[in-house]
């Protein structure tokens, strides 16, 4: 009986997720644009619980066939932006939809007997709100900022407002000299500077994000 209660309880969350129609099919860097160049913006953000580096599965409306799949890049309160990972020959296009499937895969395993309620502990402080975050891709090799680089950070410092906490992260690999990651984070922090942020924060924590180049993340707390 528990059993089939877990299971009720997944398929009703995973019928909660409604999928995420495309709004917009936008086009970033230089010409000639490539497949990576593509940038699809979805309805809903962080208000639906989107973060950078999910994974949605594309489908046509009406379909349950996966075509692809989205990497979100950015988040926004209602919005975000994601690239697209090809499986055959079928391309997004506005009003298909990309469709989350954080809890697909999950075992079912037996609810445990009901115990003594345990009496909870107070957090010295609450949970603050997500950070506003961006991804910003590197060209292998290189640590310069390319001029879409420049505009993104731009775009943001104007959307998320230059007072808060501003974050760089560019995190440590095996396949990332130190010479180099330090000349990237470099780069990002002269161009928030540039941008009037005074005293932007580094981090170098383990992060990783599929994809063709190396990624440095951007993040901002009110």
């Amino acid at each position: 009986m528990r059993r089939i209660l877990l299971m009720a309880c997944l398929a009703g969350a995973l019928g909660a997720q409604a999928p995420h129609r495309i709004l917009a099919v936008e086009r970033k860097g230089l010409p000639p644009y490539e497949v990576a160049d593509r940038i699809y913006r979805l309805e809903g953000g962080q208000d639906r619980g989107l973060r950078v580096g999910h994974r949605l599965a594309f489908r046509h409306p009406g379909e349950a066939r996966t075509l692809g799949h989205f990497r979100v890049v950015e988040v926004r309160a209602t919005e975000a932006e994601a690239r697209f990972e090809p499986i055959g020959a079928a391309y997004p296009l506005k009003g298909d939809l990309a469709c989350r499937e954080d809890l697909a895969g999950l075992p079912v395993l037996a609810l445990p007997e009901p115990g003594p309620i345990p009496v909870p502990v107070q957090p010295d402080r609450p949970a603050g709100p997500p950070p506003q975050e961006g991804v910003i891709f590197f060209l292998p090799q290189r640590a310069d900022l390319s001029p879409a680089g420049h505009q993104k950070l731009k775009t943001w410092v104007e959307a998320w407002g230059a007072p808060g906490r501003w974050v760089v992260q560019v995190p440590a690999t095996k396949a990332l000299k130190p010479t180099l990651q330090k000349q990237r984070t470099e780069s990002l922090l002269a161009g928030l500077r540039e941008l009037g942020i005074e005293h932007p924060v580094v981090e170098t924590d383990p992060r990783t994000a599929d994809g063709k180049y190396d990624p440095a993340w951007i993040r901002h707390w009110d």
